[in-house]
């Protein structure tokens, strides 16, 4: 039976690791976090049932926090419960009024903390329960990108099974061409569901010991992207150093596939797209991927999240809009750092630091 999770945001050491032991003997799974930055870093990755957050920290305070995580369409319907001082009860009113399910006073007991916990949990779980029966958009996108492909790819068989003596050889290799592209489309659909989930599960390992040829996990994108994209190589201008980076090759590979996949496919076809790099700091390998596309809107770039997939009937881009936000969570989760600057109308600069061996 899977665990009720919560983070728990506070600065406070001692207060902090006594609450951790604490609901952790009461059968919780416990995350913690010393401020509101360090939090919204374990939420990329980590999504609890519950949130417990102390108000006056250092680096970004509890109300920073609760206000950014307000605003996150994936987040704001976690329960969240502030941590007060007795000197704090007047900016209870202001707080309601922004959202904040409820409020526990410092001194606490621990007895009157376990309700609470109990009862939020209990009441968003059948929240989310209820949710998830009924049929969102973001599920429309899903079966929309299983179908496409499936139908692209069960059309081509029986047109061939059906009127086989009616096609050329030119014609037959058309119609693998298709089948093949199509069963690459919903195998990658498939495969970023599986990385979200076991992302969101905390079922998946990072090991720092694992190392990849940058260069040669370049190659084998550049190669995987050639059959979507007329003139591929020479739109892609690589200047690459031949590094090992502390990064399973698989993953790699994606982060790779899904970055330069964007940027072609947002690109002016007579712009090219540029995949450069040095060392950074003795530590690390700078990556950075330029293209100069459509780009984002500034509202955009905060909005980056699962299923988020911006102007798609504009573009009619394909995919479920799960790329760009786990090519985040990879990066950070193998110990690196990840950075978007971008301006609408002319393009967008994604900057990686990957930890060098």
């Amino acid at each position: 039976m899977n665990k009720n999770r919560i983070l728990l945001v506070e600065d406070e050491i001692n207060l902090r690791e006594t609450i951790c032991e604490y609901l952790k003997y009461e059968d919780y799974e416990i995350v913690s976090a010393e401020n509101g930055q360090e939090a919204l870093d374990i939420l990329d990755y980590w999504i609890p049932d519950l949130i417990l957050c102390d108000i006056m920290m250092p680096v970004m305070d509890g109300h920073k926090f609760h206000e950014i995580i307000n605003k996150n369409s994936t987040l704001n319907a976690i329960p969240f419960i502030f941590l007060t001082a007795k000197k704090e009860d007047n900016i209870r009113e202001k707080c309601i009024y922004d959202g904040v399910d409820e409020f526990i006073s410092k001194p606490f007991k621990f007895d009157e903390l376990t309700k609470m916990v109990n009862a939020k949990i209990k009441r968003f779980k059948k929240i989310k329960n209820s949710y998830n029966n009924i049929y969102t958009g973001s599920e429309n996108v899903f079966l929309h990108e299983i179908n496409t492909p499936l139908n692209g790819i069960l059309g081509s068989i029986d047109l061939l099974i059906d009127h086989e003596e009616s096609f050329d050889k030119n014609d037959k290799a058309t119609f693998y061409e298709a089948i093949k592209i199509s069963g690459e489309r919903l195998n990658r659909t498939m495969r970023n569901v599986i990385l979200f989930q076991n992302i969101k599960n905390n079922t998946i390992e990072f090991n720092e010991d694992e190392q990849s040829d940058l260069l040669d996990c370049f190659v084998k994108v550049r190669k995987a992207l050639s059959p979507y994209y007329e003139n591929s190589k020479k739109r892609l201008r690589a200047d690459l150093a031949n590094v090992e980076i502390k990064m399973n090759s698989d993953f790699l590979e994606f982060v790779l596939y899904e970055l330069i996949d964007n940027a072609l496919r947002f690109s002016n076809t007579s712009k090219q797209v540029s995949v450069a790099g040095n060392i950074y700091n003795d530590k690390y390998y700078e990556l950075k991927i330029t293209d100069y596309g459509s780009g984002f809107k500034p509202e955009e770039l905060k909005s980056i999240e699962p299923n988020k997939q911006f102007n798609r009937e504009q573009m009619e881009q394909q995919g479920l809009g799960l790329g760009l936000y786990l090519s985040r969570i990879v990066v950070l989760k193998s110990k690196g750092l990840f950075s978007i600057v971008s301006k609408e109308g002319e393009g967008t600069k994604i900057t990686l630091l990957l930890p060098i061996s």
